[in-house]
């Protein structure tokens, strides 16, 4: 456990969970928890079994954003500019700059910076009674944790901007139509099926996870021919690598190829 109080963090395989634990709270995210957050991130970075990160919540929540009550009138000054670039950037730079890949276990709301952390994982499945929620025209303030930018990739300008401005909630199966979400599943078994999935996903080779991963964030902001330069300079990383050949001569010999990450 990184935190019993606020975060639980197991490990099982080569798949890590990380679970936000203020039920009772809806999972706000004060001070405390952001940095119980950023432990558990820096414990699965540092473990080299961990191939993939599942990222959930407790309750009937996932994180319903920033806990205003702790902020009071705080958020009015500069501090709030202060905790989303102090406590918020290495949250989301640990999920889009690690080499792990991180699945969004959505069990419940997803709100306000609590759906940029939900967006910006690689993979995401949702619970079918969840649901996604932009609040800031409710509160007098604006997305933060990049999640303009997340809506737009995800949704296109007219629809992000929709969902911004109405501050309506977004249920499990349009959320799955906008792809916001990779699937969907039932409430009581969604965080099973996401460790499920992460154990598949890290029996493939992570030297192509992490490489892939990579480029795909690059593809957001870079040119066809940018990533297609991209793609063979790994390319050549992968052909070069231990893994690779071991798989090629399993592929050969028709056996199942044991990934190293070498």
């Amino acid at each position: 456990m990184t935190d019993e109080a606020l975060v639980n963090y197991s490990v099982d395989g080569h798949v890590a969970t990380i679970q936000l634990n203020r039920a009772k709270a809806m999972n706000a995210m004060n001070h405390a928890l952001r940095m119980a957050i950023r432990d558990a991130q820096a414990k699965a970075e540092q473990d080299s079994a961990v191939r993939v990160v599942v990222l959930t919540g407790s309750g009937n929540s996932f994180t319903s954003g920033t806990d205003l009550k702790e902020l009071g009138d705080f958020v009015t000054k500069k501090g709030m500019f202060d905790i989303s670039v102090r406590d918020y950037k290495p949250i989301l730079d640990g999920i889009s700059k690690s080499d792990k890949i991180y699945i969004a276990a959505i069990n419940g709301v997803a709100g306000g910076v609590g759906l940029s952390i939900a967006l910006t994982c690689d993979l995401a499945i949702m619970a079918e009674g969840a649901t996604c929620f932009v609040p800031f025209t409710n509160i007098g303030l604006v997305p933060d944790g990049g999640l303009s930018w997340l809506l737009l990739q995800h949704m296109g300008s007219k629809r992000a901007f929709a969902a911004i401005a109405e501050a309506e909630h977004i249920d499990a199966a349009t959320s799955l139509d906008l792809g916001i979400v990779n699937r969907l599943a039932p409430d009581e078994t969604v965080l099973a099926e996401a460790q499920t999935w992460a154990a598949t996903l890290a029996e493939r080779a992570p030297l192509s996870l992490a490489y892939s991963k990579q480029i795909m964030r690059a593809a957001h902001t870079s040119s066809h021919d940018q990533i297609a330069l991209l793609e063979s300079e790994f390319q050549m990383k992968c052909a070069n690598s231990e893994d690779s050949g071991n798989a090629i001569a399993a592929f050969l010999t028709k056996q199942k190829p044991v990934f190293k990450g070498r």
